[in-house]
């Protein structure tokens, strides 16, 4: 059993990937309210079927490697054939510079801040043990 401070050294630690794999970003961060905000909106675009709105969320990057995933080829036919459940309640938003993440019942989103506002990087994340902190439906590597 993980302690709650195991936990935030998994998430800092994963946060650290993220900027070191690019997920970090030049300019001023926005709030942290911002980040949990642009994770609700992915929620409610998905939900809605708004996959164009939804992917219009995705960092670049992610954006792309989602859309290479896709047997069609774009992001919003990937986004279709993702398994997201309803994220619940918010139960905790932190923020590590320009990096966060939005814990919800069901879900953790990752996200990273760009010129144009939070991005997210990783959805649909479930914690996956030591080795792979977390798997994914979008993003998150």
């Amino acid at each position: 059993m993980k302690t709650p401070r195991g936990d935030r050294a998994l998430r800092i630690g994963l946060l650290a990937l993220f900027v070191l794999s690019g997920g970090a970003l030049s300019g001023c961060a926005p709030e942290g309210t911002a980040a949990a905000e642009a994770a609700e909106a992915f929620h409610r675009d998905v939900a809605g079927s708004d996959m164009t709105a939804a992917c219009s969320l995705l960092q670049s990057k992610t954006r792309e490697e989602t859309a290479r995933s896709s047997d069609a080829g774009t992001c919003e036919s990937q986004l279709k054939k993702a398994q997201f459940t309803g994220p619940g309640r918010l139960l905790d938003t932190e923020q590590f510079g320009r990096n966060a993440f939005v814990e919800f019942e069901n879900d953790t989103v990752f996200l990273a801040a760009s010129d144009a506002g939070w991005k997210i990087t990783g959805a649909g994340c479930t914690p996956n043990g030591e080795e792979a902190p977390y798997t994914c439906e979008v993003g998150g590597k």
